[in-house]
C-alpha cells in the first residue's frame, strides 16, 4: 500500500480546494476506488479520524484505492463549512478527481460515509448512478432527514448498499434505521454493546465492510 497527499477542487462556482490521501494497493493495477466521508467538522470529524484511517488501510488491504479527504474548511481544505449544506460538492469533485485518473477503474467507484459523512455521501450517492457501492456507517437518523432525497424520481441507489449501526447508537432510531434499509434495499449490520462513535470497534467495523464487498 502506498499512500500519497492529494488536492483536488470541490464542483462548485467559487475555486475551493480541497486535500486528501489517496492510498493505493500494491501490485492491483487500475483497482476500484472508494470515496470515505469523515463526520461532523463541529464534533471534530476529519479524514483523521481513526475509524477512516483504518476503513482506509483495510480496503486498501484488500484491493482497492482508497480516497479520503476534508471536506471544506476542514485543516488545509479552503472554504468554510456549511454543515452539510454544500458538501455534496466536495464529493463530487472526489469523484471527478479518481474518474479523470487512468491508474483507477473509473466505472467502479464506490462510497463509505460514517455519521455525517453518511449522510452527505449518500446524497451524492443517489445522483447520477455512478456509485457502484454504498456502506453507511452509524447514518444520524435523528436529526438527520435520509428519506426526502431518495423519494426523488431520478434518485439511483446503489447496486449494493450497507448500513453498519450499534445497537447503543445515540444519534440513532431502530424503526427508522430498519426502514432506510428497506427502501434502499441494503443489507443491515448491528454491532452489539457499541454506541455512535465506535471507539475500539474500528478494525471490526472496517472488516464488515470489506467482507460484504468481497462476498458480492
Amino acid at each position: 500500500m502506498r499512500a500519497e497527499r492529494v488536492y483536488f477542487y470541490a464542483d462548485s462556482l467559487e475555486p475551493i480546494r480541497l486535500e486528501g490521501i489517496l492510498e493505493m494497493p500494491e501490485d492491483r493495477p487500475r483497482p476500484p476506488a472508494c470515496i470515505l466521508c469523515h463526520p461532523h467538522p463541529i464534533g471534530g470529524g476529519s479524514m483523521h479520524v481513526p475509524l477512516l484511517e483504518t476503513m482506509s488501510e483495510t480496503l486498501s488491504a484488500r484491493g482497492w484505492a482508497c480516497l479520503r479527504f476534508n471536506f471544506r474548511g476542514v485543516g488545509r481544505s479552503g472554504g468554510v463549512s456549511t454543515g452539510g449544506l454544500r458538501e455534496v460538492e466536495d464529493v463530487e469533485g472526489a469523484y471527478a478527481f479518481l474518474s479523470e485518473r487512468d491508474d483507477v477503474e473509473a466505472e467502479d467507484i464506490s462510497l463509505v460515509g460514517w455519521s455525517f459523512g453518511s449522510w452527505v455521501g449518500l446524497r451524492w450517492a443517489v445522483k447520477g448512478g455512478r456509485c457502484r457501492r454504498a456502506a453507511l456507517v452509524g447514518p444520524p437518523m435523528v436529526g438527520f432527514d435520509f428519506f426526502t432525497f431518495l423519494e426523488r424520481e431520478d434518485a439511483a441507489i446503489p447496486e449494493e448498499c450497507l448500513l453498519v449501526a450499534g445497537d447503543r447508537d445515540q444519534f440513532s432510531d431502530t424503526d427508522k434505521l430498519r426502514r432506510l434499509a428497506e427502501r434502499m434495499g441494503a443489507d443491515l449490520h448491528v454491532l452489539p454493546g457499541a454506541d455512535h462513535f465506535l471507539f475500539g470497534r474500528e478494525r471490526e467495523v472496517a472488516e464488515v465492510v470489506a467482507e460484504h464487498w468481497a462476498a458480492r
